[in-house]
């Protein structure tokens, strides 16, 4: 049988899974609006067409719908038991004990759904929003037995993350974090995110903004008391690190005109006002504004930047990051020594997107492996639902850790490719090269993947940039080689000429470097058993560190992608012929769409790229396809 589950939160989407494996379908793809909800205009009749979409490609029939909790009232198209379940059941807000349990997946009857109408007999689950992405994490995992960890902004009932054990084909919630005694990783995250660069979905951008700064060690213990209160802390001191008084006693935030002072009792600074607001509430004032000014005990006071070209902003990055960091490994350190037969962590939600806190999760030597999705964010939640709602015979077979890309690639393949040009059908024998003609578009077909890759080469060694489109797409917020946007790294500019001269970037985001598995070693350091798909942050050999200096960031890290020659062939292949022309088999790898715009799936938006930036060429492996 196949289970579809779908999301209407933002990063919104549908997907499925049965034993042959995932089908995701993300919003913003597909609507080509970044960040799409269920309360956009347009969204009911597209989700209407994915659920139609997903039971015809479903392998067996559809018998179970499960439905990520989220809910508000702009959003007209969740069903109305599930709104009563949000509404009503207080046990469904249940944060511990055996409550918790019972609080994650929950039948939802009568299926009074207009949008599940077509799929007939149907059993329809609201599954909670944390343990949807806990199930992702760890069902697509490979792992037997396993520690999940899930952490974000927030949930709903601002419940901000959860912890579960896996094993076997059991995975059993026992911890629940909320925002009010935190940990606000996420929250706080997206608050300066919101200060410095305009929006709580920039947090991706502040993570590279942090490596621009210098962490100020005044100003630490005041963005760690944020993050987790004094009282959290003294309620479990195995998970949380005690701050040092000292350094708190007379520090304060100032959120317009009023000032906060650290308050002993709760060991924070909004905490003792929101005692008795809503979660709401709570939400609001650590999710939705950062402090104006900072004072510390010895009485300075330190202005709150708006600006990422402020150097204030980027100490307070730097600041956040290290603070972040810390408490993190603490957490999950003190989480693993509760439960310790447990070596493998599994980790989702927004905060796993933190690729530097990453690393120092698989570089704290508590876990054997630290497993993370590609879509380990919002977009995975679709099929983090499915996958909790399923049957074990609804999900996919373990493939052990060579399986991640059945996940990371679940994405539909490139739309457009077999459409005729607009107003005539394609001509007998012409097929894509005759279309790309039509549209005025010079289509290079090679003969055979050797000759490919030695024309992509040449033109990656003479400094151009080409636009790599390749099989499924990936899920998730990363370019992993199928829609990405490659150059060389071996020319100075190359950073500049793909990131800001076309695709209109900051100039403090990273690039990604990619290069082929056996030979990362030669010129980067640290976790290199976990970055086949960019979730891990390593570090560039200082011996490398003048030939990487376009592939590096500024703080000598780099998000490194490595290659095998088993699942990427032919990406494997360019990069060493690339290297047998330049000396360095490490291409620059970021994803292929305009600046504020969703990653490209279809071949006219790729043309349209082509046409108004200073890209070069679209390659299409698949069909041995260079236009240009």
């Amino acid at each position: 049988m196949a289970t579809i589950g779908m999301h209407f939160g933002h990063d919104a989407g549908a997907a499925l899974t049965d034993a042959d494996g995932y089908r995701i379908i993300e919003a913003e793809r597909r609507l080509r609006l970044r960040h799409v909800c269920g309360g956009n205009d347009g969204f009911r009749q597209a989700a209407a067409g994915w659920l139609a979409e997903l039971r015809e490609r479903a392998a067996s029939p559809v018998t179970r719908v499960a439905v990520a909790d989220w809910y508000t009232p702009v959003c007209r198209v969740l069903p109305p038991a599930l709104v009563e379940l949000v509404n009503e059941d207080a046990r469904w807000t249940a944060t511990g004990g055996t409550g918790l349990a019972d609080a994650v997946t929950r039948v939802l009857k009568p299926v009074d759904w207009p949008l599940a109408e077509g799929l007939g007999d149907i059993t329809l689950v609201a599954v909670r929003h944390h343990y949807a992405h806990a199930a992702l994490a760890y069902y697509t995992s490979g792992a037997r037995k396993a520690l999940v960890l899930a952490l974000d902004g927030t949930g709903n009932y601002a419940e901000c993350g959860m912890v579960c054990l896996g094993d076997g084909d059991q995975l059993t919630p026992v911890m629940s974090f909320t925002n009010r005694g935190g940990p606000r990783f996420g929250l706080v995250y997206e608050a300066l995110a919101r200060r410095v660069h305009g929006s709580q979905f920039d947090t991706g951008k502040l993570l590279g903004l942090a490596a621009t700064g210098d962490s100020d060690p005044s100003l630490l213990p005041v963005l760690r008391a944020m993050l987790v209160p004094q009282s959290t802390r003294r309620a479990s001191p195995d998970l949380y690190e005690q701050l040092d008084e000292d350094r708190l006693t007379g520090s304060a935030l100032r959120y317009a005109d009023t000032w906060w002072e650290y308050d002993p009792v709760s060991g924070g600074y909004l905490d003792v006002g929101l005692a008795d607001s809503s979660d709401d509430d709570v939400v609001h004032s650590f999710g939705s504004v950062f402090p104006d000014e900072i004072r510390t005990p010895d009485g300075r006071t330190t202005p709150v930047g708006t600006s990422p070209d402020e150097r204030v902003c980027r100490d307070l990055a730097a600041t956040l990051q290290s603070a972040v960091e810390r408490d993190l490994t603490r957490l999950a350190t003190g989480i693993s020594r509760r439960f310790p037969s447990y070596s493998t962590l599994c980790y989702a939600g927004g905060c796993a997107l933190n690729i530097t806190a990453n690393s120092c999760l698989a570089e704290s030597g508590q876990f054997t492996r630290v497993s993370v999705p590609t879509c380990c964010d919002d977009s995975g939640i679709a099929l983090g639902a499915a996958l909790a709602a399923a049957e074990p015979s609804d999900r996919p077979a373990l493939a052990g850790r060579s399986g991640w890309a059945r996940l990371a690639y679940a994405g539909p393949q490139l739309e457009g490719v077999d459409d005729p040009p607009q107003g005539e059908a394609d001509r007998p024998g012409g097929g894509l090269a005759t279309r790309l003609s039509a549209l005025g578009r010079t289509a290079r077909e090679a003969a055979d993947d050797d000759e490919l890759v030695r024309t992509v080469a040449d033109l990656l060694a003479g400094r151009r940039c080409v636009a790599w489109l390749d099989g499924g797409m990936e899920t998730g917020p990363r370019a992993l080689g199928h829609r990405s946007l490659l150059v060389s790294a071996h020319w100075n500019g190359a950073r500049r000429h793909v990131s800001q001269t076309i695709k209109g970037r900051e100039w403090f985001r990273p690039v990604a470097p990619i290069c082929p598995q056996e030979v990362a070693d030669r010129y980067f350091t640290g976790p290199l058993d976990h970055t086949e798909s960019m979730l891990f942050a390593v570090r560039v050999r200082p011996q490398e560190a003048h030939r990487l200096a376009e592939a590096r960031h500024i703080d000598g890290t780099a998000r490194l992608q490595t290659v095998r020659r088993d699942t990427h062939p032919l990406l494997h292949r360019l990069c060493h012929a690339v290297g047998d022309l330049t000396g360095l088999p490490v291409l620059i790898n970021t994803s292929a769409n305009a600046g504020g715009r969703p990653i490209l799936n279809h071949l006219d938006q790729a043309l349209e790229l082509l046409a108004e930036t200073e890209l070069d060429a679209v390659v299409l492996p698949g069909r041995r396809l260079i236009v240009e």
